[in-house]
């Protein structure tokens, strides 16, 4: 492509090319919505020209602004990590004050450092540190004037000029800059750092967004310090009252077994009677929910087949009214006993349902193992020969049951097997009861 142009900047100077008047198509440079000159040729096809150049212009203001920020960004961390490298150095509060007066000096134009501590009582301890004379300096204040606001409200503050900041309390006449920024540890300030100047300063964002991080950086310090003190007392006598919590401990030490071994039986049976039916010594409704839960996870990720056998005695409330309540009870003893007693796998659990009804879970059995397992209930039940005067299928107690069987899949669901085992003991009853009946339950295998 032939094209006849030049570039010019914003004042028409000629940066490239050979300036032609009879050029009369023409296209702004735009960089960062600044127009910083033109091209001008002799057709409107310049315009393919001007586009590429504002792309070009403006990717290389991009690199220059990334790479400002990326070396602000490092002076910064720099200068965090050297003041921290410096402070966790120090073992003493005049060693603090003297990094943090030097390193103050350095970031920002200053005629005094001075940090003010709230101590235990609440009175205001004012520190400051001559460098000429190498010494710290210590009087007491009031929480008052700019410190005072900064302290109670744990938020920096810049004074370019305390006469026309009305919250500002002389306290020297020829101060007329102050930058204020609070100590503070995990949301605690425990006093603030005060930095004043004999002259008008106009003390920048970025100079307190660092002062403030240099701020952090001593508190985490000094409060290190105050503690020091604290410490070496505290390590003196520690001694003394471990030795004599050491006694104390030995003397309660045989006092603790002894509630330990209580504990434990108290816990072992606790947790008993959280699982046990009280009247039956069979397993409640509650732990059959979770167990048959546990279960299903576990054999859908081994595919293994699942049974549940629902059991009711036949015609149990007609045996309450006759024999009475005490005899039901231990009826009932006796039936979930011959039922524990028939069905000792460890992963398999008898529990009781409800009332007079029974459940048993047996994991890893198949539709013919359960089969098998439900004709020998039937016959040991009525095996027991607890006498039944009103029954109308035998002489004796006997149960009927129903029978499900699955492989668990994370579609199913241990409730649609509960349904499958009930409707099967419905089905059981119509037969005539003493008998066991099969539920058709499919299951959904991917």
């Amino acid at each position: 492509m032939n094209l006849s142009f030049f570039i010019s900047d914003s004042q028409e100077n000629v940066l490239w090319g050979n300036f032609d008047k009879s050029y009369d198509c023409h296209y702004p440079i735009i960089v960062d919505e600044q127009i910083v000159g033109r091209i001008q040729g002799k057709t409107n096809k310049i315009n393919a020209v001007c586009q590429m150049l504002n792309y070009i212009a403006n990717e290389e203001l991009n690199k220059k602004l990334l790479a400002a920020d990326t070396l602000e960004r490092y002076e910064e961390i720099y200068f965090l990590s050297s003041i921290s490298h410096q402070l966790s150095k120090c073992l003493t509060f005049e060693e603090i004050m003297e990094i943090l007066t030097r390193e103050t000096n350095k970031l920002l134009k200053s005629s005094q450092v001075s940090v003010k501590l709230l101590n235990e009582k609440g009175e205001l301890n004012i520190f400051s540190y001559s460098h000429q004379e190498k010494e710290l300096k210590k009087s007491q204040g009031t929480i008052e004037s700019i410190s005072g606001y900064v302290l109670r409200s744990g938020k920096a503050e810049i004074v370019n000029n305390v006469n026309e900041d009305c919250r500002y309390i002389p306290s020297d006449n020829n101060i007329k800059s102050v930058i204020c920024a609070p100590l503070k540890v995990q949301n605690q300030t425990i006093g603030v750092i005060k930095v004043s100047h004999h002259e008008f300063i106009k003390y920048t964002s970025e100079q307190l967004k660092l002062f403030t991080a240099l701020t952090a950086q001593s508190a985490i310090a000094i409060q290190n310090g105050q503690h020091r003190d604290k410490l070496i007392e505290y390590s003196q006598n520690l001694e003394q009252k471990v030795i004599k919590r050491t006694e104390e401990l030995e003397k309660s030490k045989q006092k603790l077994q002894v509630s330990n071994q209580k504990l434990k039986k108290a816990t072992k049976k606790l947790k008993y009677l959280a699982t046990v039916d009280e009247l039956t010594q069979v397993y409640n409704r509650r732990y059959f929910n979770d167990y048959l839960e546990q279960e299903w996870r576990r054999l859908v990720r081994g595919r293994g087949d699942i049974s549940l056998i629902l059991c009711d005695i036949d015609y149990f409330k007609l045996y309450n009214d006759y024999y009475h309540h005490q005899a039901g009870d231990e009826c009932l003893y006796q039936v979930a006993h011959c039922l524990k007693n028939f069905v000792r796998r460890s992963t398999d659990v008898v529990a009781r349902f409800g009332g007079e009804e029974f459940v048993i879970i047996l994991s890893n059995t198949n539709r013919f193992g359960a089969k098998k397992v439900a004709e020998k209930l039937c016959q040991a039940v009525e095996s027991l020969k607890i006498p039944h005067y009103h029954s109308q299928c035998s002489p004796y107690v006997t149960m009927s049951l129903g029978v499900a069987t699955t492989i668990p899949t994370s579609q199913g669901s241990p409730e649609r097997l509960i349904e499958a085992a009930d409707k099967a003991l419905y089905q059981a009853k119509l037969k005539g009861r003493n008998c066991f009946s099969l539920a058709e339950f499919i299951p959904v295998i991917i």
